[in-house]
């Protein structure tokens, strides 16, 4: 019964979306609510703890939902101005026939976008669509678009910000690992490790939407190439730490939109050129990859991050603490570069009103979403633990009550050795649940390292951790929210929706799979 219970919260919120349709926000709220009562009721956790960790989670979040709700602010501006319009045209110029689109913007620049913030589902279809593509090809490929680096998303928030909470709140610390910075990095290239075999994965998988298999046959040297180039290239770039993690997607993307490019020009004399108007329209990321080169070069980011000193510490319950870290956190360079691009974008009071009027609209979702899903992983982690002399601190019985370790615990027992098979399915299902990978390499960080430490010792964390997010990353294919949004865009219905779910669902888990067959064979062999 405890590991029911302690489950719960999660099975809540997957049957709720997956049985009942109920929305990720919906969810988020009824999720959280459930996990307090159990944690406070069932698993004997003072009601302050259970509120303090749910404030916790929400303002620990801000690093992702302010990012979010700025990067949201900045795609609907460049919408309105028809700065997309001008990148999506440029883009489309330099591409021939359908197989090289699909790969040129899905697996190069689709890659860049999403790293920057772009959610792809929501602006690729109807460019496919205008290309010639069917209706269900231009959504399957615009979902897959946003998959092939898996983590590699907004500016690399999936992997810092889950590792920031790992290392500090949740106090975990991987053998070999002496301060946060070396465990983003050794996160990251423990991602990158997988991303050979995902990334060419699915760029066969946009090829199938084009054409099926022959068009798979015919091409699979193409694909090959973009799904390597775009996985090596991260995965120097993780191991040798030339660039910020923050953009090595950004790079990848780019080099792979490059080699696609050669690789199909039959004319070596074709040139192709970039006007003022198109670097007008991408004048935003320019700014945003600029001011994350600089910003994270470390001696300037220590520098930002001590600017407020204490005026960015939130105090929340007892001894734990909050730092802000404002000028050194992604999202306010997200606002800046958005402001200091206006008035290149030079947008109308209008635009700049239907902008604004959008955002208001539209962020609420995903910034109740996120918070709620950091209070959720925050409550579970905080259970069976008391606030004694001003401190919180784990409770007499605290290895019995604590819901990460009665699910990892119990993981363990099942599955024993074989743990790492099953290990990335909860990245996966954390993902699909929650709409966000983020949410689930927080939410499931603490279980992760408890059933793992228990069946293959400290050492396999890091592995397994990468396996987890990876997981989360190959979610993005099957998540109902990215394939309503990019659905609704081309017109189709719930019929197209479920018939491409059906036709993702078992490649996902496949790959999912595969992903745990490796971790499987890395943890076998360390």
């Amino acid at each position: 019964m405890d590991f029911i219970f302690a489950i719960s919260p999660i099975l809540v919120v997957l049957i709720g979306m997956l049985v009942f349709s109920r929305s990720g926000v919906f969810m988020a709220v009824s999720g959280w609510l459930f996990a307090g009562v159990v944690a406070w009721l069932y698993f004997k956790t003072p009601l302050p703890v259970v509120i303090g960790a749910s404030v916790y989670g929400v303002v620990k979040a801000l690093g992702i939902t302010l990012a979010v709700a700025f990067t949201m602010l900045m795609i609907f501006i460049m919408k309105e101005t028809g700065a997309l319009t001008e990148i999506v045209k440029t883009v489309n110029s330099i591409t021939t026939d359908k197989v090289e689109q699909t790969l040129f913007i899905g697996m190069g620049f689709g890659s860049l976008a999403t790293s920057l913030g772009v959610v792809t589902p929501a602006l690729f279809p109807p460019v496919f669509v205008a290309l010639g593509f069917s209706p269900l090809a231009a959504v399957a490929i615009a979902v897959l678009c946003y998959d092939p680096l898996t983590s590699f998303a907004l500016l690399s928030i999936p992997i810092t910000l889950p590792a920031k909470v790992v290392w500090g709140p949740f106090g975990i610390r991987p053998p070999g690992i002496e301060n946060v910075d070396q465990f983003i990095w050794a996160f990251t290239q423990q991602i990158t490790i997988f991303l050979p075999v995902i990334s060419v994965f699915f760029a066969f998988m946009m090829l199938y939407f084009v054409g099926g298999w022959s068009a798979i046959k015919k091409n699979a040297i193409h694909a090959l190439t973009a799904g390597l180039v775009l996985s090596l290239s991260a995965m120097f770039l993780a191991y040798t730490k030339i660039v910020p993690v923050e953009v090595i997607g950004v790079i990848s993307g780019f080099i792979t939109m490059v080699i696609v490019y050669l690789f199909f020009r039959k004319n070596e004399s074709s040139k192709t050129k970039i006007d003022v108007s198109f670097l007008k329209a991408i004048s935003p990321w320019l700014f945003l990859f600029l001011f994350s080169l600089i910003t994270n070069y470390p001696p300037i980011k220590k520098f930002l991050a001590n600017i407020p000193g204490k005026l960015e510490v939130i105090p929340i319950i007892a001894n734990k603490k909050v730092d802000l870290n404002i000028f050194a956190s992604v999202y306010f360079w997200i606002l800046i570069a958005l402001i200091v691009s206006l008035p290149l974008l030079n947008p109308t009071k209008e635009q700049l009103s239907r902008a604004f009027t959008t955002w208001k609209n539209r962020v609420w979702g995903p910034f109740i979403a996120y918070s709620l899903f950091f209070a959720v992983a925050f409550v579970m982690a905080w259970s069976g633990m008391e606030i004694i002399n001003g401190k919180l601190t784990p409770g007499a019985n605290f290895q019995h009550l604590n819901m990460d370790i009665i699910i990892g615990q119990t993981l363990a027992s099942v599955f024993g050795k074989f743990y790492p098979l099953i290990s990335p399915f909860l990245g996966l299902i954390g993902a699909f649940v929650g709409g966000s990978e983020t949410a689930s390499n927080v939410l499931f960080a603490k279980i992760q390292y408890s059933a793992i430490v228990a069946t293959a010792g400290a050492s396999a964390f890091l592995p397994a951790y990468g396996a987890h997010a990876v997981g989360g990353g190959i979610a993005s294919a099957i998540t109902p929210s990215k394939l309503t949004n990019a659905a609704a865009l081309v017109g189709l219905k719930g019929k197209d929706e479920s018939q491409l779910l059906k036709t993702m669902i078992i490649p996902v888990l496949a790959i999912t799979l595969i992903v745990g067959i490796i971790l499987q064979i890395i943890i076998s062999t360390m």
